[in-house]
Parts: C-alpha cells; sequence; structure tokens
C-alpha cells in the first residue's frame, strides 16, 4: 500500500540516508528545507537493513504525509567513468574490477549517477531489496550518491577559482568521516580523480592519501591538499610529507 496518508500535508519532502550503520529518515519543509522530524534506525547483525527499513516505512506519522517528493541519499563505495565511456551493460563487471572484495554483488544492485556538468558517471552499489522495499511505498523514489552531491560542490568551487595560465598546482580535496574518506583531485578545474575508501582510524586514512598522492605524481610541495574533518595527528603526519596543507 502506498504510504500517501491523508494527503492533509503535502508540502513535505522525505530524505532517507542509507550507509553501514542504518538508515536516517529527515521529513523535510518542502519551502525551505528545514527539517521538520528526524528518525534514526540502526542496522545490526541482528537486524539486517531490510528488515529494519521494512519496519521504519510503518512508522505512523509517516501516513499523515503526502510527501512532494522522496529521496534515498546513499553512501557507498563508488567509482567514476567518463560519461563518453560509460556504458550500463557493463557496470558490474567494471566495479568488480575496482572492487574485487564484492563479488557477491549482483546486476540488480548497480546503480549510476550521471554528473552532467563534470561528464562522469558515477557507479556504485545498492542492496536491490533495498530499492524494492522502498518503492513499494515511495515508487518514484529518487536515489541518488551522498559524495555526488560534494562533488558538484567541489567542481563548482573550481569553476570560480581563477587559475593563472602559468600556475600548475592541482588540488585535491579530502573529506574525513567516521569511518570513510572522500578524494577528489582537480586540475585547472577539471577533475582528475574521485574515489571513497573505508578507513576508521589515521593510519589507514595517511596510508591511503599518500598512496594515491604517490599514484597520480602529485608533487609534494607545489600541488595543495584541502582536508575536512581530519583530525591534528592525521594533519601532522601529512605534514611531514605534504607542504601545502589548507582547511
Amino acid at each position: 500500500m502506498l504510504a500517501t496518508g491523508n494527503n492533509t500535508l503535502t508540502n513535505y519532502r522525505l530524505s532517507i540516508r542509507y550507509c553501514a550503520d542504518g538508515f536516517s529518515f529527515s521529513v523535510l519543509n518542502g519551502l525551505d528545507s528545514s527539517v521538520v522530524q528526524v528518525d534514526r534506525f540502526p542496522v545490526s547483525e541482528q537486524a539486517a537493513a531490510a528488515d529494519v527499513l521494512r519496519q521504519a516505512l510503518r512508522k505512523p506519522y509517516l501516513m499523515d504525509y503526502c510527501f512532494q517528493s522522496t529521496e534515498l541519499v546513499v553512501e557507498s563505495l563508488f567509482t567514476i567513468v567518463p560519461l563518453e565511456h560509460f556504458n550500463k551493460s557493463d557496470m558490474l563487471a567494471f566495479y568488480r574490477l575496482c572492487f574485487p572484495s564484492t563479488a557477491n554483488v549482483g546486476v540488480a544492485d548497480m546503480q549510476y549517477q550521471i554528473l552532467s556538468s563534470l561528464e562522469a558517471v558515477m557507479i556504485f552499489c545498492l542492496d536491490g531489496d533495498i530499492l524494492r522495499i522502498l518503492q513499494e511505498c515511495y515508487p518514484d523514489v529518487k536515489v541518488c550518491l551522498a559524495d555526488a552531491q560534494l562533488l558538484e560542490q567541489l567542481a563548482e568551487q573550481q569553476e570560480k577559482r581563477p587559475v593563472p595560465e602559468d600556475v600548475e598546482q592541482r588540488d585535491v580535496y579530502v573529506s574525513v568521516s567516521e569511518k570513510r574518506l572522500f578524494i577528489a583531485a582537480f586540475r585547472r578545474g577539471k577533475l582528475q580523480y574521485a574515489a571513497s575508501q573505508d578507513a576508521s582510524n589515521d593510519n589507514d586514512r595517511a596510508f591511503l592519501l599518500l598512496g594515491i598522492w604517490r599514484a597520480l605524481e602529485l608533487h609534494p610541495q607545489k600541488d595543495a591538499l584541502h582536508l575536512d574533518g581530519a583530525t591534528q595527528d592525521l594533519k601532522r603526519t601529512l605534514a611531514e610529507y605534504i607542504l601545502n596543507i589548507e582547511d
């Protein structure tokens, strides 16, 4: 049965965020996107994600709204390919190549998001059961990747940033969360690299960042590292190898 409720409250949006720890439901004002109500539903070994989502969707207050739109924001590992080289039929093989540990992922689990401003496509994984359960209540739910919004914001910043013709500095942006790293590298406003990696401690974060820095042949003095959410310990470690670090 569709969660259309009594149709009395229509000027609202539903945003559901899905990560490894569980779901977060946010009812947002459709006029100014302010938060009206938030609920969190943790996932554990005893409570599978699909079962948790089914219970969450039965919350009585959801029936009071006829949402203008519903979105599912997914925190997931992703890989990115140029738009001109993207082919839906290749998504699964390409994803498994980038993430060998995901051999259990199937075609029904593959999702993609086109970033037209960057002429790129982000490929990511979402359990097909999760999407099916959600579509039973909200058939028009929009699925998007959490890192996609951040990447587009960074690209917009790069476009507005004047760069002299004789300057070859590249900009690497890193967003640190509790268990993951998001990394994007730009040269003269053009995206060169973007990825997310699992990393739950500063040793792993430093190892990953320095490895990527080397793989991209970034310069330790000329190129800039922009850090968001990093601890002081991580900053100190990276400062031993990279000169130009900015918050």
